[in-house]
C-alpha cells in the first residue's frame, strides 16, 4: 500500500478562496490553475495603474502555470492509478496507470461522469462518487460490506479491497483508497481515488491459506498430541489428539501457559527448556504429565522451534506421544516375569505371597496389597501375604482373620468378580470390622478373585490408591497377576505335598518298627495263645471216645496257620519285600479271633460234656457261625448295603454323650459342648453317623489328661453340618499326623504301650477307628480333616511322659498351662446332598 504524506498547497489571492490539498490525495490542479488565470486577468484591470505590481502579478501568474503543468505531469507519470473528480462527480483527471488498468483512455474518460466504465459493467457509485455524496459508514458498507476498512475513515481514508471481475479477462483485486479533496473553507470541492493491483498478493495469501488449511487438516488428523506455543509459553493452538489425551480445548488454553507439568518435575523441565533454547531442538524426552483431570500420563517428547524474522517471536512446535498404556504393559510383563523368575527363591508360600504383594503395591502405587485365601473348613478368609507402607499395619494383618461378610473381599470370594472401590466411605456401613480390625483407614480397595480351575481360592487386594483413583487398568493388571498367583498357590501345595511325602519316606524306619512292634502285640501274641489252645484242645477231644471231630480241628488249623502266614507276610509288607496284599484283611482276622474261639467251643460243645447222656447238647451249626463272623464285620467296617434316615444331628449327639459319659465317668474331664440351633436334618446312615461320632469323642477323652478340657460343637453351616472335637490333650507329633488314618499306627511309641481299659489316658487301640472313619468319608462323600500340636513340654523334654493328670504334671502350674502346651482338633463335614448324590 502506498500512502502519501500531508500537502498543503495554498494560494492566496486578494478576494479569491483558499483551496486545501487533503492526506492521501491530489488535488484537482488543472481547474485550480485555470480558476486562478481567470483571476488574476480581473484582478490585472483594476491593477493598471500600478506597472510594478503588474509585473509581478505576470510573474506570479507564470510560475503558478509552470506549478499546474509539473503537477499535472506528476499525477499522469504516477505510477499507480489515479483519477480525480470535481464536485459534479466530473473526471479532471485520469493518468497513463489507469488507463492501461482499466483499458480506457483519458480522452474518453476526462469530463464525463462515466467513471464506473473503469471497474463495473454496469453503473454504480466507485468510492469517489461516495465520498462526494458525503455517503454515511453505513451507506459505505452497503456497497462494498466488510471489505470497506472503516478504521481508516477517521484519518480522512477511505479504503477497501474488491475483486472486480471485469477488468481483464480472469478479473483483478484492487486496493483502492479515496479523499475528499476541500478549498480553504473546508468545502468538498472534489476527490481523489488511487487504485492498488493486489492481484498476485491475493492469489499468494490464496495459497497461503490454502497451505494453511491443508497443513491444519494434518495436524488435526495427526493421532499424537500437538501443541503449538511462543518464547514465553502461551500457547497458539492444540489439535484435537491433545484435547483428547489431555482434556483441555483450545479455546480453553489459547493466549495462556500450559499447565501440564508435575511439581515434583518442575526443576527437571526447566533444565530441559534452557537446553531447548539453546539448540532449538529436542529429540525423544521422555517424562510424565499432567491431565486436566489430574491423572498422570507418561509421554515422550519431541519439539522444535521457528521464527520467520529476527522480530517476530519465535513458535515452538512439539509433538507429544503418550505411552503409558505401553510403560504399563512393559512393567506388567516385566513383573510376571520377575514373580515367576522369583518362585525357586520362595520355597515357603507364605514367602512367596509377601514377595508378590510388594510387587503389586509398588506397580499399582498403593498403601498395601494383601492375599487373603479362603480356609474351607473354617470358613473364613485368613492372609496368606500382606505387604504395607505401615509396618504396624502390615503385623496385625497377619494375625487377622475375617469372616466373608466383614470384608469386600468376601463379595469377590462369593461372585467371582473383581470388586473396585475408590470411595470407601460408602463400603464402610457395609464392612464396619474392617477397618476396626486392621486399625487401617481405608480410603479405595480393589479386589479380583484368584481362581484355580472352577473354583475361588482367594482374593488379591490392593488398597489405598496413591496420587489418583484405582481404574480399569489396574484391575487388568491385578487380575492378570492373580493367575500368577493362583499357579504360584497350586504349585506351593504340590511342594509341600512332595516335601510332606519326603518326610514320611524319612520316617518310615521309625513308623515300621513301631508298626511291627504293634502288630506283634496285637496279633501274633494271640494268634500263638489260640493255636496252643486248639493243641490242647486237640489232645482234649482225641481222649474222648467216639468224637469224629479231627476234620473240623484240622480245618481250625489250617486256618490259624492262615493267618499266622498274614502275620509274616505284613511284616514283609512293613520290610518292603514286595507283598502286596491288603493289610485291611489281617485287622478283619485279628478282630474276628476272640469270637472265633468262642464259636469254635460252642460248635464242639456237642458230646465234650456226656457223650453218653441220652440228649447230648446239640453243637452250633456251621452256617450259623460263618453268619455270626459276617455280622461282626459288619459292624466293625460297615455293611454292605446302608440305609439312610432323617437324623435329628442334636438329638443324636445328646444320646450318645449320655451313654458314652457313663462309660468314662472315672475321668475327671470338663467336657464343653456348642450346638448351633436350628440344625438341619442330615441324610445319612445313622450306625455310620454314631460309630464316626463315638470314636472321635472316644479318641479325645483317651488322649486328654484329668482336669482337662474337650470342646464338642456341631455349627450350621451353609451347606452343611460341621462337627468338630478339639480336645486340649497331649496332640501329636508333626511326623505322625499324615500317617494318622492309615491303620496299624499308633502315636504312642511302643514301650509305653498297653492295652488298658477304655477311656483311660493313654488307653491305647489297634489304630483302626480313624482308618474306618477314613474309609467312610471316601465311600459317603464327607469331609474329616484334623490338624494338632504336640505339647511343648513333651517336645523340648523328648524322654518325659505325661503323667495323665494336670495336677501331677511337673510343668503346669495351673489348667490354663496345659490348655495353652497343645491340643488336636477333628473336623467332620457332612454336607447336605440330595438322595440321588448319595454315595455307597
Amino acid at each position: 500500500m502506498i500512502l502519501y504524506s500531508n500537502l498543503n498547497c495554498r494560494n492566496r489571492f486578494h478576494g479569491a478562496g483558499d483551496l486545501t490539498f487533503n492526506s492521501g490525495a491530489v488535488q484537482n490542479l488543472s481547474s485550480f490553475i485555470r480558476g486562478s488565470t481567470g483571476l488574476v486577468k480581473s484582478f490585472g484591470v483594476f491593477m493598471k495603474k500600478d506597472g510594478d505590481e503588474a509585473a509581478s502579478l505576470k510573474k506570479r501568474i507564470r510560475e503558478l502555470e509552470e506549478e499546474n503543468q509539473s503537477l499535472n505531469k506528476i499525477i499522469q507519470t504516477a505510477p499507480i492509478p489515479i483519477f480525480v473528480l470535481d464536485r459534479d462527480h466530473r473526471i479532471t483527471h485520469f493518468n497513463r496507470a489507469l488507463e492501461e488498468l482499466s483499458g480506457f483512455s483519458s480522452r474518453e474518460m476526462i469530463g464525463t461522469d462515466t467513471q464506473w466504465k473503469a471497474f463495473y459493467a454496469k453503473k454504480r457509485p466507485v468510492m469517489a462518487d461516495l465520498i462526494l455524496n458525503r455517503s454515511s459508514d453505513d451507506e459505505i458498507l452497503a456497497h462494498y460490506g466488510l471489505k470497506y476498512n472503516k478504521s481508516m475513515a477517521g484519518k480522512g481514508l477511505f479504503a477497501a479491497t474488491d475483486f472486480f471481475p471485469d477488468l481483464g479477462p480472469e478479473g483483478r483485486w484492487l486496493y483502492f483508497t479515496a479523499a475528499a479533496v476541500t478549498n480553504s473553507r473546508g468545502e468538498i470541492a472534489g476527490a481523489v481515488e488511487t487504485l492498488q493491483d493486489v492481484t498476485e498478493e491475493k492469489i499468494k495469501e490464496k495459497q497461503v491459506t490454502e497451505l494453511y488449511r491443508i497443513y491444519r487438516q494434518i495436524l488435526e488428523f495427526v493421532p499424537y498430541p500437538i501443541v503449538v506455543y511462543d518464547d514465553h509459553g502461551l500457547v497458539s493452538y492444540v489439535n484435537p489428539a491433545f484435547s483428547k489425551t489431555f482434556g483441555w480445548a483450545l479455546d480453553e488454553l489459547s493466549g495462556k501457559p500450559l499447565p501440564f507439568v508435575p511439581e515434583d518435575l518442575m526443576q527437571e523441565t526447566y533444565d530441559m527448556l534452557n537446553r531447548f533454547r539453546e539448540n532449538r531442538k529436542l529429540t525423544r524426552y521422555e517424562t510424565r504429565r499432567l491431565t486436566k483431570e489430574g491423572g498422570i500420563l507418561d509421554v515422550v517428547i519431541w519439539a522444535v522451534s521457528h521464527s520467520g524474522d529476527k522480530e517476530s517471536s519465535a513458535q515452538n512446535f512439539v509433538i507429544l506421544r503418550d505411552i503409558t498404556e505401553e510403560k504399563r504393559l512393559q512393567a506388567n510383563n516385566r513383573t510376571i516375569m520377575r514373580i515367576s523368575a522369583a518362585l525357586p527363591e520362595y520355597p515357603e508360600l507364605e514367602d512367596l505371597m509377601d514377595y508378590i504383594t510388594r510387587e503389586v503395591k509398588e506397580l499399582v502405587t498403593a498403601e498395601g496389597a494383601v492375599v487373603l485365601l479362603h480356609d474351607e473348613i473354617k470358613g473364613d478368609l485368613f492372609f496368606l501375604g500382606a505387604s504395607y507402607d505401615d509396618a504396624g499395619t502390615e503385623k496385625r494383618a497377619r494375625k487377622i482373620r475375617f469372616a466373608p461378610d466383614e470384608v469386600l473381599a468376601g463379595k469377590v470370594l462369593k461372585t467371582g468378580e473383581p470388586a473396585m472401590v475408590n470411595n470407601a466411605d460408602a463400603t464402610l456401613k457395609v464392612y464396619p470390622e474392617r477397618d476396626r480390625k486392621l486399625g487401617y483407614e481405608t480410603r479405595s480397595i480393589l479386589c479380583v478373585p484368584i481362581k484355580s480351575d472352577s473354583r475361588i481360592i482367594g482374593v488379591l487386594c490392593a488398597i489405598n490408591k496413591k496420587l489418583s483413583l484405582f481404574n480399569d487398568k489396574d484391575r487388568e493388571l491385578m487380575t492378570m497377576i492373580a493367575g500368577t498367583v493362583a499357579i504360584s498357590i497350586e504349585n506351593a501345595w504340590f511342594s509341600d505335598a512332595l516335601k510332606d511325602a519326603y518326610r514320611d519316606v524319612a520316617s518310615m524306619n521309625r513308623a515300621k518298627g513301631k508298626a511291627i512292634n504293634h502288630l506283634s502285640h496285637e496279633l501274633k501274641t494271640p494268634v500263638a495263645v489260640l493255636t496252643g489252645s486248639l493243641q490242647i484242645l486237640r489232645k482234649k477231644i482225641s481222649a474222648l471216645p467216639g468224637a469224629a471231630l479231627e476234620s473240623t480241628l484240622n480245618r481250625i488249623e489250617r486256618n490259624l496257620g492262615r493267618i499266622v502266614e498274614i502275620q509274616e507276610e505284613t511284616s514283609d509288607i512293613m520290610e518292603n519285600k514286595g507283598y502286596s496284599a491288603r493289610a485291611m484283611l489281617v485287622k478283619m482276622l485279628e478282630t474276628c479271633q476272640d469270637e472265633l474261639e468262642t464259636l469254635i467251643e460252642h460248635h464242639l460243645v456237642s458230646a465234650c460234656h456226656d457223650p453218653k447222656a441220652a440228649n447230648p447238647a446239640p453243637g452250633l451249626p456251621l452256617d450259623q457261625v460263618l453268619d455270626r463272623i459276617r455280622k461282626i464285620i459288619d459292624q466293625e467296617f460297615g455293611p454292605r448295603a446302608m440305609t439312610y434316615k432323617n437324623i435329628d444331628f442334636k438329638k443324636t449327639l445328646d444320646e450318645l454323650l449320655e451313654i458314652m459319659g457313663r462309660e468314662f465317668h472315672f475321668r475327671n474331664l470338663e467336657i464343653r459342648i456348642h450346638t448351633d440351633a436350628p440344625l438341619p436334618e442330615l441324610v445319612f446312615p445313622k450306625d455310620v453317623l454314631k460309630k464316626i461320632m463315638a470314636g472321635l469323642i472316644k479318641n479325645s477323652v483317651e488322649n486328654t489328661p484329668d482336669l482337662g478340657r474337650i470342646e464338642i460343637r456341631a455349627e450350621n453351616r451353609k451347606n452343611g453340618i460341621l462337627f468338630r472335637i478339639h480336645d486340649f490333650g497331649v496332640g501329636i507329633e508333626e511326623e505322625d499326623q499324615k500317617r494318622i488314618f492309615e491303620g496299624f499306627f499308633s502315636t504312642q511309641e511302643t514301650l509305653f504301650y498297653s492295652t488298658k481299659t477304655p477311656y483311660e489316658f493313654n488307653a491305647g487301640g489297634k489304630g483302626m477307628e480313624l482308618l474306618r472313619m477314613k474309609l467312610f468319608s471316601e465311600r459317603l462323600g464327607f469331609t474329616l480333616n484334623m490338624e494338632s500340636k504336640r505339647c511343648i513340654y513333651l517336645m523340648e523334654n523328648p524322654d518325659e511322659e505325661c503323667p495323665g493328670d494336670i495336677s501331677r504334671c511337673r510343668f503346669c502350674k495351673s489348667q490354663k498351662d496345659c490348655l495353652d502346651s497343645g491340643h488336636s482338633i477333628f473336623s467332620v463335614f457332612f454336607p447336605m446332598e440330595d438322595s440321588g448324590e448319595r454315595k455307597g
